[in-house]
């Protein structure tokens, strides 16, 4: 391993993880370990860099270190429950959510996390209730919406269910899972009308306006959804 040249240790960590390079960014701080074992930046940073490549492991090894000298270190201890989640490691994600909510109870990470863990273990119930907090404190925080919408829909309350997955939507067009999520939880509810709407990406406030179009024109749903995207299309040639 050739040695590192006099930088500054953050400002060259930033270029490697700008650049996605996280096995140059693990070597980097590995130099820097063997200067000082107890290197907070190298540690820090380190656990991260394991993390992204999936060694999972060493991540959470590089986080006790960290801890050892620093049992309050906040970046260490997150770092260590997202591997532990990786792992699935549940009740030990429990134990860091704890941590990071005895510090900060307004700790919308450790909220989610922890309301996932307690899907894990079968705890929904209590899921539900993290989750509302979490969006009490941040309404368009897409993991507390998304995980919220699916707790729902896995209790079988799909009506409650879809507003979670159309905010979604609204903050995150581009993910195609809330909308087939969406579809799914009509489907259950018997409405294949709104369920095909759902399919399309539509938001429920376009889909009602289309829906009302179409009886006004006495099409059927489809149709109308047919005749509006030709539409589109001939106006944007």
């Amino acid at each position: 391993m050739k040695d590192i040249p006099l930088l500054d240790p953050v400002t060259e960590l930033k270029k490697l993880f700008d650049a996605k390079k996280f096995d140059a960014s693990i070597e980097f701080c590995q130099k820097l370990l063997e200067k000082d074992p107890n290197d907070p930046i190298a540690l820090q940073n380190i656990s991260t860099a394991y993390y992204a490549v999936g060694a999972y492991e060493d991540a959470i090894k590089c986080c006790d270190k960290a801890l050892e000298k620093d049992p309050n270190e906040e970046h260490a201890i997150k770092n260590k429950m997202l591997a532990l989640e990786k792992l699935e490691l549940h009740d030990k994600v429990l134990e860091c959510c704890e941590i990071l909510l005895s510090k900060n109870e307004k700790d919308v990470d450790a909220l989610v996390t922890k309301g996932i863990a307690f899907n894990k273990i079968g705890k929904h119930e209590d899921a539900l209730t993290l989750y509302d907090l979490a969006l009490e404190l941040d309404k368009t925080n897409v993991d507390a919406l998304m995980n919220m919408a699916v707790t729902l829909s896995y209790l079988k309350r799909y009506q409650d269910s879809i507003p979670y997955y159309d905010t979604v939507q609204q903050i995150m067009p581009e993910f195609s899972r809330a909308a087939v999520e969406k579809s799914n939880a009509f489907k259950e509810l018997g409405r294949e009308d709104d369920a095909f709407l759902a399919a399309q990406g539509m938001r429920l406030k376009d889909a009602e306006q289309l829906k009302q179009e179409a009886k006004e024109n006495k099409y059927s749903v489809q149709h109308a959804f047919l005749l509006k995207r030709y539409k589109k299309v001939q106006k944007n040639k």
